[in-house]
């Protein structure tokens, strides 16, 4: 993809019924000739999108977290990626390749604008299920295409935009089919989209909607075992909250501010409204450390009381990614164990964190070697390999779980000046903040706008019993030291101090270090120290933290290529 985008004319998809998106017959394709043109094929085009996020699921782990502080390439590694962890050319390295991403918007494109064309030939004569579930099947495509576009910025910093089912190959130069952006127009665009929805298939349809696969599949009584399948769908809020923590990079103080506040106040709304029906999903308590090794060691979903969003596969069918094989030091081939753990990031963790080299539940010693094996191995009640024949696992990938609003949450109070609530989150939590309960939590104000928010009295004691105990509580890891002021100061001294850029710059370095910690091997490690290298537009944020796992020699190597450029580079023209 230098010069032209290829656009991927047929779409895999099945001829069959639902329960067969794990059971696809590799030849059956769907052409454009013959795509939409009955009611029961609409969820076809779909799963063909499904199909193409499964291609790109694993990419972004081995592009970006080769150049992160954690992961290192072991000698069994290909070449090219090991030139992508010494920093080297991305131009023309396979695994940069960007294609993989515009597959998966060139299938949005298609399936929207043939799923209009289907409702427009038919004139609304459809069966009420599918009235219900035609406009949740275009909402749940515009989310797969932000999403493919949000990685393009995260990992490139520039894409080009386009909203027709482009069927033939076009140069980039057309400016009526293509619009070059960079990340902050990305994050416009995006935004946009995921506020204002599409008009299609007759009517506006917002891009929030969830689909009910379960009545899809079952109209009448509700196919139950297809309810996990909501997962596979980027979730919206994750995504609209992260987006706007980028553009926030790039805009004056008062559109950043607005864009903070949107995050906090539907964050917080998120995660109370959760609470208060009745499950503790998403929050950082005590059920996430007696359940964290779940999030990953799974085939299906991982452990739905975390994950937004996951991406994920069936061996039996076909359907791959290269966790495994590239993690795991027993994996049945020669071809295998390309990344390992690095000691030195290994070493950053406290003997107590459940993440650690302690508690091994994330790594573990396997013939003698250091593996990351987080999606496939856990030592947690002895159960061992996901499966007895290990080439056989393929563990969900995921793109959105609970801890990330946290993350977001931290970030956006530390922004609009609230530091205690901003450090409380990110480190031990409101439970431990204010022992007395609810009862005491202050009802200070900063500028009109109230520093600790009224929902957060709804975090004290969700059913079950367990509260808010931090982002760092909830893994045993160690506290961030932060500057901090007392109550006895005067308004004029903790207006200063809440707003000084300075602090605010030390507490967002504190959720970079603790990032780097919780999200390793899910490729987003890197991106979070690119949007944070960006906003404070210094490369050494990144390079201070990831110089330690080269030598001398290549430091000088790795510290140049950030200093000219912090995004990953692939030549479109």
């Amino acid at each position: 993809m230098k010069r032209y985008l290829y656009t991927l004319l047929v779409v895999p998809v099945l001829l069959c019924g639902c329960s067969n998106f794990f059971e696809p017959a590799v030849d059956n394709t769907l052409d454009e000739g013959s795509y939409l043109t009955k009611e029961s094929e609409m969820y076809r085009g779909y799963l063909g999108i499904c199909t193409r996020m499964q291609e790109v699921g694993d990419q972004a782990i081995f592009l970006t977290d080769t150049r992160c502080n954690y992961l290192e390439t072991t000698g069994n590694a290909p070449v090219e990626l090991q030139n992508l962890n010494n920093y080297e050319s991305t131009d023309g390295n396979s695994y940069a390749d960007p294609t993989g991403y515009y597959a998966v918007i060139v299938a949005c494109n298609d399936f929207i604008v043939k799923m209009d064309e289907f409702c427009r030939k038919v004139n609304g004569a459809m069966s009420d299920s599918a009235k219900v579930h035609v406009p949740r099947l275009v909402s749940c495509a515009l989310r797969h295409k932000v999403w493919a576009y949000s990685m393009l910025g995260r990992i490139y910093g520039e894409a080009y935009w386009f909203d027709t089912n482009v069927t033939e190959l076009k140069s980039l130069d057309d400016a009526k089919t293509f619009e070059h952006l960079n990340m902050k127009g990305i994050c416009d665009k995006c935004i946009e989209l995921l506020d204002n929805g599409i008009e299609c298939c007759g009517q506006h349809i917002p891009a929030d909607l969830v689909m009910d696969w379960p009545h899809w599949v079952d109209p009448v009584n509700g196919a139950a075992s297809y309810d996990y399948w909501k997962y596979m769908t980027p979730a919206w809020l994750p995504m609209r909250a992260e987006l706007a923590s980028w553009r926030t990079n790039y805009e004056d103080e008062a559109s950043a501010r607005a864009d903070w506040q949107w995050i906090r106040t539907n964050v917080t709304e998120f995660l109370t409204n959760a609470l208060n029906n009745g499950s503790d999903w998403y929050s950082c308590s005590m059920q996430n450390i007696l359940n964290y090794t779940y999030i990953f060691y799974t085939e299906q979903v991982s452990r739905e009381q975390q994950i937004l969003s996951a991406i994920f596969y069936d061996y039996k069918n076909g359907q791959r990614n290269r966790l495994v094989q590239y993690f795991c030091p027993e994996y049945p081939s020669n071809d295998c164990y390309y990344l390992r753990p690095n000691a030195t990031a290994m070493a950053d963790y406290g003997e107590s964190d459940i993440r650690g080299g302690l508690q091994c539940l994330m790594n573990y010693t396997l013939s003698g070697q250091s593996a990351f094996s987080k999606y496939f191995y856990t030592r947690l009640n002895n159960r061992g390999y996901l499966r007895t024949k290990i080439f056989e696992i393929e563990p969900s990938i995921p793109l959105y779980r609970g801890h990330e609003l946290h993350f977001l949450l931290a970030e956006a109070e530390n922004h609009l000046g609230h530091w205690d609530a901003a450090a409380t989150l990110l480190n031990m939590g409101i439970l431990n903040r204010f022992p007395g309960g609810s009862s005491t939590l202050p009802a200070d104000s900063l500028d009109g706008d109230r520093v600790w928010n009224e929902l957060y009295v709804n975090w004290f004691a969700p059913p079950g019993g367990y509260g808010d105990i931090g982002i760092v509580g909830c893994v045993r890891g160690q506290v961030h030291e932060l500057p901090s002021i007392g109550n006895d100061e005067s308004e004029e001294v903790k207006r200063a101090f809440a707003y000084d850029k300075d602090r605010i710059r030390l507490y967002d370095m504190a959720l970079a270090d603790e990032f780097l910690r919780e999200f390793t091997g899910e490729g987003k490690s890197y991106s979070y120290l690119v949007k944070m290298a960006e906003r404070y537009d210094d490369f050494s944020i990144i390079f201070d933290r990831i110089k330690s796992k080269y030598d001398l020699g290549v430091q000088a190597k790795v510290k140049a290529s950030l200093e000219a450029d912090r995004f990953v580079r692939w030549s479109l023209k």
